[in-house]
């Protein structure tokens, strides 16, 4: 897979050269892109694996990625294309740097200072110039002038800060002769994948908390079973702070354009960073795959439920899900049997039990939706092998009845939230409602309509109550909120298992915001079995559509139990 992802990188910044090398704004202040490229290949010959790790650094990916873009007029550049050119000079620095050869060439200022990929930021003093030059001697001594300003660089090891220089430090993991390495990136401003970022350096105390966090997610990795530890290690090559929210699930995030990245907004706690670690593993190995062989035909339309987002997906990124979800099933499973009595071992059970019901769902929406390739065949087949053991595995009741219902919940949300019954179709359920007759034959067709995602605080509430069942009390009490949000009574009996309770509520919910889409799927997830219930598990979209339709056309607004019954009596 790195073989490809080089050959990758070659053919796209070859391309990049013979672009730049005729463009009509290039190459504006600085030197032909072909000296460069020029120095890349002297450094090649004295250090292949110098240049070999330049080409593979997930930024340079993402520069690479994003210039040709600019380039070509398919993406919109925030600076003069001279100055988003100017990334390759700086590569071509770093690789003779790293290679020992004596050169010079001129690279670009921007925020405050000159990035050196892989090595780190020379902080330029205001007033800063466009551009600055690189040089190492024949003796070994490298600075950065910029100006009247010269920066020297270390000459001990640039990872380490000296006056003028913040360098790409490393996260270090090492746990049973498995070695996790990678750079944690706070200065490189194409390490956010997402948008370009200007460098912002952690506190002191910031950088220990992600050592400490990491070091500790680290074991919990090289002790997996499920995970091959090296593996997970030769994909991470850099974690990215960011300061992205995300709820209910810490936010990280991966992409093939960023081979061996990971964007993560925190150092959270060892298990769920750990986690997170195998997770984005899973992307990066899938994505260098599919770079290499066809496993899915097609399949780019965003219409399609995943059960871990709100938004239509993509088959493609439904396969990428499955994977992932695969190795946090299996990461989970290890930690329930390996994890203490208590907390830790209540939460291993339920998060394997969520992720093998997310992973089996979204499976089955490929198999029954996807063009597979015969080697696409092969390796879904082999996904539902590893899969069928794990659905097998006992767990005990709590937390198997509340990872079948988040994976309810999160289908019917999205249902609500994005499928739209066709207007002819439904106005004959309204009709049909209002003449108290017998509901259609048919239910009326449904488009994909994206909208706006929400947040249902259920999933976060549910692993309060294995991880910190106190909190989740108190946050019932008004006391200490989880998250900044206590949970409703008919959330938190739903939580305890208290189905009349939370019907209760959820009714009385509704009474109060009858547009309230958490409160429609919480009412579906707590109905005795009948007709209402199937209704709202196979046509959650109608229910709500004939509800909302009659209440804004300013009739009696029906109740939203006897609409379901009524509903279900159509199947």
């Amino acid at each position: 897979m790195r073989s490809g992802q080089r050959s990758r990188a070659m053919l796209l910044l070859r391309a990049l050269v013979e672009v730049a090398a005729t463009h009509p704004a290039l190459p504006g202040p600085l030197p032909p892109a072909g000296e460069a490229w020029r120095l890349l290949i002297r450094a090649e010959r004295r250090s292949p694996a110098a240049v070999e790790g330049l080409l593979l650094h997930p930024q340079t990916g993402v520069w690479l990625s994003r210039c040709l873009r600019q380039l070509r007029g398919q993406e919109p550049a925030d600076a003069p294309l001279w100055s988003e050119t100017g990334y390759l000079y700086a590569v071509a620095a770093s690789a003779a740097l790293l290679a020992g050869i004596d050169f010079r060439i001129a690279v670009v200022v921007r925020d405050g200072g000159v990035i050196l990929p892989a090595l780190g930021f020379a902080l330029v003093p205001e007033p800063a110039p466009d551009l600055a030059e690189v040089v190492r001697t024949a003796e070994g001594a490298a600075v950065v002038v910029a100006g009247p300003h010269t920066v020297p660089l270390p000459a001990s090891g640039f990872a380490e800060d000296a006056p003028g220089w913040l360098g790409l430090r490393r996260l270090h993991g090492d746990h049973r002769e498995h070695l996790c390495s990678p750079f944690l990136d706070d200065v490189d401003p194409y390490r956010d994948f997402f948008r370009r970022r200007p460098p912002d350096r952690l506190t002191d105390d910031a950088w220990k908390r992600w050592q400490e966090r990491f070091a500790g997610a680290w074991r919990l990795v090289a002790e997996q079973r499920n995970v091959d530890p090296s593996g997970v290690a030769a994909c991470v090559a850099s974690v990215v702070p960011v300061p992205y929210a995300a709820h209910p699930e810490p936010f990280s995030a991966s992409s093939p354009e960023a081979y061996g990245c990971v964007l993560m907004n925190g150092p959270v706690d060892e298990p769920d960073l750990a986690a997170a670690l195998v997770h984005e593993a899973q992307h990066i190995k899938l994505g260098a795959l599919m770079d290499l062989v066809p496993l899915i035909e097609g399949g780019l339309e965003e219409v399609h439920h995943a059960p871990w987002r709100l938004d239509p997906r993509p088959l493609r990124g439904l396969l990428q899900g499955v994977y992932a979800f695969l190795g946090m099933t299996g990461f989970w499973q290890d930690r329930l049997h390996r994890a203490e009595a208590g907390p830790a071992r209540d939460t291993a059970a339920f998060e394997f039990a969520l992720r093998r019901e997310q992973t089996a769902h979204g499976l089955e929406t490929l198999r029954t939706h996807a063009e597979l390739t015969p080697l696409g065949q092969s390796f879904l087949d082999q996904v539902a092998e590893r899969l069928a053991g794990w659905l097998a595995e006992p767990v005990p009741s709590v937390p198997r009845r509340l990872a079948a219902d988040l994976v309810i919940d999160h289908r019917l949300v999205y249902r609500m939230r994005h499928l739209r019954p066709e207007a002819a179709g439904l106005a004959r359920w309204v009709r049909a409602w209002r003449t108290r007759g017998t509901p259609p034959r048919e239910l009326p067709p449904a488009s994909v309509e994206p909208a706006a995602a929400e947040t249902v605080p259920r999933t976060a509430l549910a692993r309060l109550r294995f991880t910190a069942p106190e909190r989740l009390r108190a946050g019932q009490d008004g006391d200490d909120a989880p998250d900044g949000a206590a949970p409703d009574g008919a959330d938190f009996a739903w939580i305890m298992g208290d189905r009349a309770a939370a019907l209760r509520g959820y009714r009385g919910r509704l009474a109060q915001a009858p547009d309230d889409i958490a409160a429609w799927a919480g009412l579906a997830l707590t109905l005795p079995d009948g007709a209402a219930r199937t209704a709202m598990l196979r046509a959650p979209d109608v229910v709500l559509a004939v509800h909302r339709a009659l209440r804004n056309s300013g009739g009696a607004v029906p109740d939203p139990v006897a609409l379901a019954t009524w509903t279900g009596t159509a199947f």
